[in-house]
Parts: C-alpha cells; sequence; structure tokens
C-alpha cells in the first residue's frame, strides 16, 4: 500500500511540475499593453518579455544534465521551483530592471523542469514512459490555457503585478509534493556519457525536429490573433479561436504518447500528425471562409499538443537509458528553443517585408517538409547508445 501511494503522490508531483512549466508564461500576454503602459516600454522592449525565457530555455538546456549529475534530480528540481518562485516575485514587484532580471529567472528554473521531466520518468519507470508522458504534457498545456485565460481579468481587480505573482502559489504547492522526492538520484554509470552525440543522426533529427515544432507553435502563439483580424474576424472571434487553438492541445498531448508509446517505432503516428498539420495549415492560408479557417485553427492547435508530446515520448524511446535520455532532451530542447526565439521575429520580418500574411503562412507550409523528415528519422525503432553498451 505504501509502495501504491508513493506511485501515486510521484504522479502528483509530476503533474504539479507540468503545470508550472508554461502557466507563468501564457500568462504574460493578455497583460502587454498594461505592463507596457504603467512601465512606459517601447513596443521592442515588450516585445523581448516573450523572448527572454526561450532563450533562457536554450541556454540552460545543455547545462542541466551536469548539474544534476551533482547534485541529484530531486534536489535539482527543487532548486529549480526556488529559482522559479524567485523569478516570479522579482519579475512582478521590482519594477522595470526586475521584470527582465525575474523574467530570466523564472526561464532558468522553467528549463531545469524541460530538461529533467524526460529523464526521471525515463529512470523511475521507464515502462510507463508513454502513461507519465501524456501526463505532464496534457498538465503543461492544461495551465498554459488556464493561465492565458484568466489573467487579464484578474488583473482588472487586483493589478497585473499581483496577477503575475499569483503563479508563485502554484510553484509553492508543486514544492510541496515534491518534497518526498528530493533525496532522488538517478544511479550513473560508467560509459552512460555519449561521446559525439551532437554528431549522432538520431540526436540529429530529434533536436531538428523539436525546433521546428517549437517555431510552428510559438509562431502562432505570436501571431495568430492578427492573422486572424486580416482574415475578417473581429477581436472577440480571434481571441476565442486563440483560446481554442491553446485547448485542443491538451487532450492531444494527453492521446498521443498512449498511442504512439504502443509500439517502438512512431513513424506512423508522425504520418498522421504531418498530414494534418499541413491540412490546417493550408485551411488558414488559402481561404476566406471563416467556418473553414476556425477548423483549420483547431486542427493546428491539435497537432500543435501532438507534436509536443511525440517530441518528449521520442526523448525516452531514443535512449538507452535514463542518462542518455537527460542528453538528449538537453541537446534537442537546447535546438528547440534557439529556433522557437527566432521563429516569431522571423515571422514579423517577412511580414514587414512583404505585407502579405499569405506568403509568411507559406513558408510555414513549407517548414512542414524538413519536420516531416526530421521526425520520420528520429520515430525509427533505434536507441541512442553509448560505446559501452554497443560493445
Amino acid at each position: 500500500m505504501k509502495e501504491k501511494n508513493q506511485k501515486v503522490l510521484f504522479v502528483l508531483a509530476i503533474m504539479f511540475i507540468g503545470f508550472n512549466l508554461r502557466a507563468a508564461l501564457t500568462g504574460v500576454g493578455p497583460l502587454v499593453s498594461m505592463i507596457q503602459s504603467d512601465l512606459h516600454l517601447s513596443s521592442g522592449a515588450t516585445g523581448f518579455i516573450t523572448t527572454i525565457p526561450l532563450l533562457a530555455f536554450a541556454a540552460m538546456s545543455l547545462l542541466v544534465s551536469k548539474i544534476s549529475a551533482k547534485l541529484g534530480e530531486g534536489k535539482t528540481i527543487l532548486l529549480s521551483f526556488l529559482i522559479m518562485a524567485a523569478g516570479l516575485l522579482v519579475r512582478s514587484y521590482l519594477g522595470t530592471a526586475g521584470l527582465f532580471l525575474g523574467t530570466v529567472l523564472a526561464g532558468i528554473g522553467i528549463a531545469f523542469g524541460n530538461v529533467l521531466l524526460p529523464v526521471i520518468i525515463k529512470g523511475k519507470f521507464p515502462e510507463k514512459a508513454a502513461a507519465l508522458t501524456s501526463v505532464y504534457t496534457a498538465s503543461m498545456g492544461l495551465f498554459a490555457s488556464i493561465s492565458a485565460a484568466i489573467s487579464a481579468p484578474l488583473a482588472l481587480h487586483v493589478g497585473w503585478r499581483n496577477s503575475m505573482a499569483v503563479w508563485a502559489i502554484l510553484v509553492v504547492i508543486g514544492i510541496l509534493f515534491w518534497l518526498p522526492f528530493v533525496p532522488m538520484k538517478m544511479k550513473q554509470e560508467q560509459g552512460d556519457a555519449v561521446k559525439g552525440l551532437f554528431k549522432n543522426p538520431i540526436a540529429i533529427w530529434l533536436s531538428v525536429f523539436m525546433g521546428l515544432q517549437s517555431l510552428l507553435f510559438y509562431c502562432f502563439v505570436a501571431w495568430l490573433p492578427t492573422i486572424l483580424a486580416v482574415k475578417g474576424f473581429d477581436a472577440e472571434a480571434a481571441g476565442y479561436l486563440f483560446s481554442i487553438y491553446q485547448v485542443l492541445g491538451i487532450p492531444a498531448s494527453f492521446i498521443t504518447p498512449l498511442l504512439a508509446g504502443r509500439k517502438n517505432d512512431q513513424r506512423w503516428v508522425v504520418c498522421l500528425i504531418a498530414g494534418a498539420y499541413v491540412l490546417g495549415l493550408l485551411m488558414i492560408t488559402a481561404f476566406q471562409v471563416k467556418a473553414v479557417i476556425g477548423i483549420g485553427v483547431a486542427i493546428c492547435g491539435f497537432c500543435s499538443g501532438c507534436c509536443l508530446s511525440i517530441a518528449m515520448l521520442m526523448i525516452n524511446t531514443r535512449a538507452s537509458n535514463a542518462a542518455v535520455s537527460g542528453q538528449l532532451s538537453g541537446m534537442s530542447q537546447a535546438a528547440g528553443y534557439i529556433l522557437a526565439a527566432v521563429g516569431p521575429s522571423a515571422m514579423g520580418v517577412v511580414f514587414d517585408m512583404t505585407q502579405n500574411w499569405t506568403i509568411t503562412l507559406t513558408i510555414l507550409i513549407v517548414i512542414m517538409i524538413p519536420l516531416f523528415m526530421a521526425g520520420w528519422n528520429a520515430a525509427k525503432d533505434r536507441k541512442v547508445q553509448n560505446p559501452i553498451e554497443k560493445g
């Protein structure tokens, strides 16, 4: 009974880590106009608030495995919670400088969880990797949507500072659930580290897939309401569709690993996702009928959740052990968030040059070709192994 209770508590702890990996970020967008007005920020400086966490993710992802190897995964997750909580409070209450510094700290804290969750799942419950991947990716999507929905209404009652700071409460709850697992430290065996990982074809394909799916998601997050406005939707309708885009990622994040995890070869899932994604993008790009565009937005939202969860699952299914999973997670997420940080800005530059969203959306459709190729090659049933394992 004790072991069963511990497993239940572990699942709850994983859920609360997932809750905290996006809520503090997606709640900022609806508050941008209030922040900009109160702190007298330029549009460029305000836009940089969205980019900072992505750059922090990219910068920290390659370092997380080294830090956790010294501290242990349990203590590293606790450290990430503490850094995250400090960042949320600093960005909310310490003025303009605090806004940027706190955003950096929050991004660093979140980066630890991004990288380590697949590692912890691989090490603790490798036979339950698909199910637990479903749990935490769906948890991420759930509170990302909740945060985006309630931040602005909450700010009208308590102010934007308190609206941003409220997510520190979620961090504290996460710490309480994680305390029993602080002593956790995965066994590190000689030869676990993979030499030449950056030259490994599987790792490269997985990194490209992670990067391109991140780029597509953050381009939609940054520009979808604007694109919908150009297509003739009023602000209310655009906001409603944007919410649908985010919400539909939740069931997709939960269902995809459960289906894909039944086989070690996930190429059939990649084919379905890529085909549906192209269809959704075409419906948004080529049509002016609002109902068709709405269906396209819904399809793209569902596919974005599928892409993230299958990427996280492949980190585990392609890794031969927890240590390799950590290296794959760090490498693929570093690449992913570098591309994600560049994507929205590049999309804006293309629009400034062309004054045509159709051209910009067409580029996203073209990006589906390397996304599919990367996913197809990363999804093959094979492992990233170290020399000792091969020998």
